[in-house]
This record gives C-alpha cells, structure tokens and sequence, in this order.
C-alpha cells in the first residue's frame, strides 16, 4: 500500500471573506419560517461549521488547507486486491473516516501516489477536505505525541510505528530527572550513541561532565574547546 498526502493553502482574506458571505447567507435561510425542519438542520450545521472556522482564523490565526490523501492498493490477483480494499476501507470506515473509490480514475490516483507527485484536477474535486493548522499536525507521520518534546534532540526510532524519537531529559515539568541508561551488546555502538547525545547538547547550549577514566572522550573534548581535568589518587 502507498500512501499519498497532498496539502494545500488556501488565501487567507478570500476565504474570511467567503465565510463571511456564506454565513449572512444561511443565516437569512435559518430564519426563514417556509423551510422545512430537514433543510433547517442542514443549514444550521453549515451555519455553525462557518462560524467555528471564521473565528479559529480570525482569533487563533489558524489557516485553512485543502488535505488531499490518496491510498493505492496493489496485489498480485484480484481477488486478494478486492479483499485487501474491503479491509482498509472497513479500518477507515471504522474510525470515522469516509472512502470513495477511484473508479475510472485509477491512472490520476496512480500518478498522484509516484514520486512525480502529480494531484490531477480530475480527482481533487472529489477527494477535498477542509482542514485546519492543528488538524494537520495530526497527519504528519513522523510524529509521536508520546515520545515528542519539542526542544528534545532526536534518539531514534520508534519501533512499533518508525515515528522519529525527541526527548528532552532536562525538562523538569514532565522528567523526575534527567538519568538515562543505555544497554547493549560489545560493538553495537553504546559509546558512538553517547557522543551523539554530547555534541547534540552541545549544540543546545548545554553543559556537560564527562568522568572518563580510559580517556576515550579526550579528542571529543579538545575538538568541542573543552576542558580536560586529570585527576589522580594518592596512595
């Protein structure tokens, strides 16, 4: 399967201005006593969809994108291509999300899932979603709120869903303390990670104190202009 995200940014005043034009218009269509309660209903959500993105864009300086996404399903057969289409359509189906698809619009959808990334007129029209600043944050796929601080520096991978790892060990609201512990076996790069980690925080500003008694961190240190201090004991 491949997944293809498109967005796209909408004119800010033209569209506070349509918003504007279409709520004084539905407004005028609620307070018509000839409607029925159907028709009522309709307007009313359209009326109040209205107003919740005027006022995010207006209060909140949130911005208004067209989100485009495409999935492209391949087999080997088509009896397992139609098995595998009924199961991802009944997963999105099943968290709220409707499907449609692309029928005679296989070649555009093809195209649109390519690194030629080409999101053709023919089926924008029908895939368009109206979406805000924050309900884009949700789509990006390198993102795991658990995992996530924004002034972390990047550890790894997740391994369960790939998602990129940042984790800020210094911040004391969400962290005890900033201890940490690193496991592995001989050669799999336990001393390559900790460098990392010191020219990163490094990088941030951060001050550091190596205890190093085989020396190994020396010409890390005379490389970042550090400070090597050579104690001895006395016996």
């Amino acid at each position: 399967m491949n997944l293809s995200i498109f967005y796209e940014k909408t004119d800010r005043f033209k569209t506070i201005r349509d918003l504007t034009y279409h709520i004084a218009n539905v407004g005028v269509d609620l307070n018509d006593k000839n409607k029925n309660r159907e028709d009522i209903d309709i307007a009313k959500f359209s009326y109040d969809d209205a107003r919740y993105i005027r006022r995010e864009m207006q209060l909140n300086n949130e911005d208004l994108y067209y989100l485009y996404i495409y999935v492209n399903i391949y087999s080997e057969t088509i009896e397992e291509l139609e098995y595998l289409i009924n199961k991802v359509e009944g997963l999105l189906e099943s968290s709220g999300m409707q499907t449609r698809r692309g029928n005679f619009r296989q070649e555009q959808l093809f195209l649109a899932c390519t690194p030629l990334y080409e999101n053709k007129i023919e089926i924008k029209e029908a895939s368009k979603k109206n979406i805000l600043t924050n309900g884009i944050i949700s789509t990006y796929p390198f993102i795991s709120s658990s995992i996530f601080d924004e002034d972390g520096i990047f550890m790894g991978t997740n391994l369960y869903n790939d998602s990129l790892i940042f984790v800020d060990r210094y911040n004391r609201e969400k962290y005890k303390n900033g201890n940490m512990i690193i496991f592995g076996t001989s050669g799999a790069g336990k001393s390559f990670f900790i460098k990392l980690q010191i020219l990163r925080y490094r990088l941030m500003g951060i001050d550091q104190y190596v205890i190093d008694p085989e020396r190994e961190y020396e010409k890390l240190t005379e490389s970042l202009e550090g400070t090597i201090f050579k104690i001895r004991s006395k016996l």
